[in-house]
């Protein structure tokens, strides 16, 4: 009896040493982002976007009177790029968005040309890249952006690749044969910062101070994992696949020129009511329990990613012109992220709960028995999904994603480097410069999610009373949730 009680007090401690290590933050990360976000500094940055707010239009790249085919032109930044397109003066009518879902209708009743398409149909892409255009722009040069993905954090086993490889990879090949069978002289892909964030091992020794790769620096010369078990998830071993087939389809000879932009691990910022954003979900869901406050990582407005996607494309096509002597960057993928230091996801719950108008609270969970629960979540759905799939049901979106997988992106510290975009093209660079930081962009996404929640009260609150946010399916949701394109 002695004994045991021995063993369960050393497995006790044990459990406890692990659920200290996994909210620990090195020192380093601590010099790198030194600085959380006070209730005063969050509030000035309110207030300051709500009266002069940021004119995103200074840093666009000029108009380049081209078609655009905007394949999953329909999510965040999809949205973005056609927005940013539109409000630097290209026609509408040369602007063609592939997505199946359609676009708001703000942008339809601008004359921008919506075909629902399944990028994972070959025949279907092919014949929407075939519609004909209208005469005023028909013999116009053309350029792809390729954002579609189905993003989920969750799955890591071989086992489950086709449900994310049947849009990440077989799509991307899909889009990249149609652009070249109709004549594109330039495509740019979204790829991942995550793809180069490696596996984390969470149960340490109990003389270790840190998890394996606590610290993970993502740029442009990060090597990426080179077997499937050292990638963090499916989602990213599918996305360096897809990468590989855009760059080596860059052939400058036959003035096909292509490349990807690979945003760091967070991307959010105002989008629609099913964006695939953790900042978008939180508010949503009324907020989240969780265990990464502490945890320090680079996230990356989605109108700065469209804004380095339109300087890739200048920079492509100025080097594809007679007597350039520009650097080739062609068929090269580009770092990109916010233009300040990391930030930690308490700087996040500190600004929503300080500036939402609906309610939202982050109550703390130790991570453990999380980490416990997901690998049985993961075998549930292993068994499920091999074995029982007509007898065991599947796991609702919102349960499926935390698995272990989820903490190898959400519970490490991440610092983006995009310091090589930022060159000059005369430099080897996109001249990528981001007009918004994360305390803008957030307090920009707070300021149209309080006036979408104010408008919503005003309009029902003569029928049934103010408005209520309910918190019933308030749930884990640190990384963007499941989204198919």
């Amino acid at each position: 009896m002695f004994l045991l009680l021995a063993f369960l007090g050393l497995g006790a401690l044990y459990l406890y040493h692990v659920n200290r290590v996994m909210k620990a933050v090195p020192e380093e990360v601590q010099r790198l982002s030194p600085h959380r976000w006070t209730i005063d500094e969050i509030h000035a940055a309110y207030k300051k976007n709500l009266e002069t707010p940021i004119d995103v239009t200074k840093s666009l790249p000029p108009k380049q009177s081209r078609r655009y085919v905007l394949v999953g032109g329909t999510g965040l930044v999809g949205h973005w790029i056609v927005s940013h397109l539109l409000a630097r003066g290209e026609d509408p009518a040369a602007l063609r968005i592939l997505d199946l879902l359609a676009p708001e209708q703000e942008i339809l009743d601008q004359g921008v040309v919506y075909t629902k398409t399944n990028i994972t149909d070959e025949l279907a892409v092919s014949t929407a890249f075939e519609e004909p255009w209208p005469a005023a722009v028909a013999t116009r040069p053309l350029t792809v952006f390729h954002t579609a993905a189905s993003i989920s954090a969750s799955e890591r086993f071989k086992i489950f690749l086709p449900l994310r490889s049947k849009v990440n990879i077989d799509g991307t090949r899909n889009v990249v044969n149609a652009a070249k069978k109709a004549g594109a002289t330039c495509l740019i892909a979204t790829s991942s910062g995550s793809i180069a964030i490696h596996r984390s091992s969470f149960w340490v020794a109990p003389w270790s101070k840190t998890i394996k790769r606590p610290v993970q620096i993502l740029h442009d010369g990060t090597p990426l994992p080179q077997r499937h078990d050292e990638a963090f998830s499916n989602y990213a071993v599918t996305k360096v696949e897809a990468e590989r087939i855009v760059r080596s389809a860059d052939d400058a000879a036959a003035n096909f020129r292509t490349g990807c932009i690979r945003p760091t691990n967070g991307v959010y910022g105002i989008g629609s009511d099913v964006s695939a954003t953790v900042t978008g979900a939180y508010l949503r869901r009324g907020g989240s329990p969780t265990w990464v406050r502490p945890m320090i990582q680079s996230f990356v407005n989605a109108e700065n990613v469209s804004i380095a996607h339109l300087f890739y494309e200048k920079c492509l096509l100025e080097q594809s012109q007679p007597g350039s002597t520009l650097p080739n960057t062609g068929g090269q993928a580009f770092t990109v992220t916010d233009p300040n230091p990391a930030i930690a996801f308490d700087d996040i719950y500190t600004l929503q709960t300080t500036l939402s108008k609906t309610p939202i609270s982050f109550p703390n969970v130790p991570a453990l028995p999380i980490l416990l629960l997901s690998h049985l979540i993961e075998l549930y759905a292993l068994v499920q999904y091999r074995y029982l799939p007509e007898l065991l049901p599947r796991l609702s979106p919102d349960l499926a994603q935390l698995q272990p997988a989820l903490f190898s992106i959400a519970s490490i510290h991440c610092i983006a480097d995009d310091s090589r975009a930022r060159k000059s093209p005369q430099l080897g660079g996109l001249g990528y410069s981001a007009p918004l930081t994360t305390l803008d962009a957030m307090c920009k996404e707070l300021i149209e999610w309080n006036r979408r929640a104010e408008a919503k009260r005003v309009a029902v609150a003569g029928k049934v009373g103010p408005v209520s946010v309910s918190e019933e399916g308030v749930g884990v949701n640190l990384v963007s949730p499941e989204k198919k394109l």
